[in-house]
């Protein structure tokens, strides 16, 4: 399993016959979060609620003035995306996820719900040390949790430089959830690694995976 599960999605699966679950568990993220959580729970957990306690006591003389201006600046805007998930109203609550492996991570929130969590790992390059995941880092990791995807195909790009590349786009059905991971390949490329709830997944994504961008299109 590389780096904590691939950094932020953490599957239970009991047994997986031909890809599919035979038995549904919830989908659990980084921190104690599940997929389908109130909003109101989820920032009552882990790394959100230790935000939200540094910023409800407000002691931020241990810093500098200019410091201590960017901190109330971003606990009124962690205030306000907590408030807009809470509120019902559909919303994003983006963070930098992880710097030592170049993903960030965005949350959404419908109906006062956690329905969609998304990751962008950056591939990894010499600009960046190399850090970052690969696609097929981040497909082993799935495929040992979740088995074979259910769903897959290839698809080819094009780079800047008109550098042909094949980008795989793989999906996981389940009755309750869906997983799909969509790579962007090459230098300065990404792979994008999405878990929804099923009912998110029916509402936005009705012909399956996210497919990648062509730099020239």
């Amino acid at each position: 399993m590389t780096k904590e599960m691939i950094g932020l999605l953490i599957f239970v699966v009991l047994s997986l016959p031909k890809g599919v679950l035979a038995q549904e568990l919830p989908v659990k993220v980084k921190g104690g979060h599940e997929l389908g959580e109130t909003a109101e729970q989820f920032f009552a957990e882990g790394h959100e609620k230790d935000v939200l306690s540094a910023c409800a006591a407000g002691d931020f003389k241990s810093v500098n003035r200019s410091s201590r201006r960017q901190l109330k600046q971003f606990c009124s805007e962690f205030g306000d995306q907590r408030h807009q998930a809470m509120s019902g109203k559909r919303s994003e609550y983006k963070t930098g996820g992880d710097p030592a492996e170049m993903r960030a991570d965005t949350f959404t929130f419908d109906g006062g719900r956690l329905v969609k969590v998304e990751l962008v790992f950056s591939n990894p390059s010499a600009e960046s040390n190399y850090r970052g995941q690969r696609f097929e880092e981040i497909f082993a990791g799935v495929t040992q949790a979740y088995g074979p995807p259910t769903g897959e195909n290839t698809a080819p790009v094009r780079d800047a430089y008109g550098v042909e590349y094949v980008a795989h786009h793989e999906t996981w059905i389940t009755p309750s959830a869906a997983i799909l991971i969509a790579e962007q390949p090459g230098p300065g490329g990404s792979t994008t690694l999405l878990a929804l709830t099923r009912a998110e997944y029916n509402r936005t994504m009705p012909t399956g995976a996210p497919q990648a961008a062509n730099p020239l299109q």
